[in-house]
């Protein structure tokens, strides 16, 4: 499989033409007619006993209607690991065969903001052993959020650690999808663990995702708003994390846009197509290289 990487930059007009490409405690529900999704809300995905977790480690699922072996993308919401209620990704409510997860975790103060990386893994932990009964594919599982919830799916994308500890590979992903999220440690984490340097100065430690670039890693698709209007060195941060990925040969595709005239809040509703023609390449690519195999 060849690394793909892609330096792209829409113009408005341009992209948004292209969005036509591609493919309550508990309550469950089924829309009327067969080609409505069926959601199921509040599953809790953590055994800990602390009410806090039993309030916020819960995840709705969104199954499309009338298919088997379907991809699933698990999206976390943003917020600076502080704020933020899960909902569903914009613009991939009833996608034909792409499942859709949508997770809360535990926000800071109430934790230490680096825990919510083991949440967000214990999230991840139960798609993947569980999609397949309710008629998913394991093997098709991306991980995908805005700015903090991009941040913690880089996190349990690029170090091992975090699925290992669940009995699983950050590889067993089929893919991470990261929009506008800090790939150096999170400012928050920093300022949990008592750092008193400017939030502008980067750091890169273990609770980086560039510092977990030199393991092998599921394909990457990394997209950001325009530079002169995303967040404070957003853009360029992530340009240094494709390079990284790219020199390090540590994925197989790695992927960079920068869509023009958007900034950090307005590329949550126009980033879809990237992101959903991601999954279709990978997903090829995959079954590729499976034909190949027999």
């Amino acid at each position: 499989m060849k690394r793909m990487c892609i330096f792209f930059r829409f113009k408005p007009a341009v992209f948004f033409m292209l969005a036509a490409a591609l493919p309550q405690s508990h309550a469950c529900s089924a829309q009327q007619g067969e080609s409505r999704p069926l959601t199921i809300n509040n599953i809790s995905y953590t055994e800990r006993p602390d009410q806090y977790s039993r309030e916020r480690c819960k995840l709705d699922l969104m199954l499309p209607a009338g298919s088997k072996d379907f991809a699933t993308l698990v999206w976390f919401h943003g917020g600076g690991i502080t704020s933020g209620q899960k909902h569903w990704p914009k613009g991939f409510e009833g996608e034909k065969n792409l499942a859709l997860v949508a997770v809360n975790y535990r926000l800071s103060p109430k934790i230490k903001a680096h825990e919510a990386i083991d949440d967000a893994a214990a999230a991840v932990a139960w798609v993947l052993k569980n999609i397949e009964k309710y008629g998913g594919d394991k093997t098709k599982v991306f991980v995908a959020g805005h700015s903090a919830g991009a941040y913690l799916s880089g996190m349990v994308a690029f170090a091992p650690r975090y699925l290992n500890a669940h009995g699983l590979k950050n590889t067993d992903l089929a893919g991470a999808i990261l929009l506008s999220g800090q790939a150096t440690t999170h400012f928050q984490v920093r300022k949990d663990f008592g750092d008193k340097d400017p939030q502008m100065l980067p750091k890169i430690d273990e609770y980086s995702i560039i510092g977990n670039a030199a393991n092998k890693v599921p394909p990457t698709c990394l997209i950001l708003g325009d530079r002169r209007i995303e967040f404070p060195e957003r853009v360029e941060e992530n340009f240094l994390l494709e390079c990284v990925v790219r020199k390090l040969k540590s994925a197989k595709i790695v992927e960079i846009f920068e869509l023009q005239g958007l900034d950090h809040g307005t590329v949550s509703s126009a980033f879809q197509p990237v992101a959903k023609n991601f999954i279709k390449r990978v997903l090829a690519e995959n079954e590729r290289v499976s034909d190949r195999a027999d």
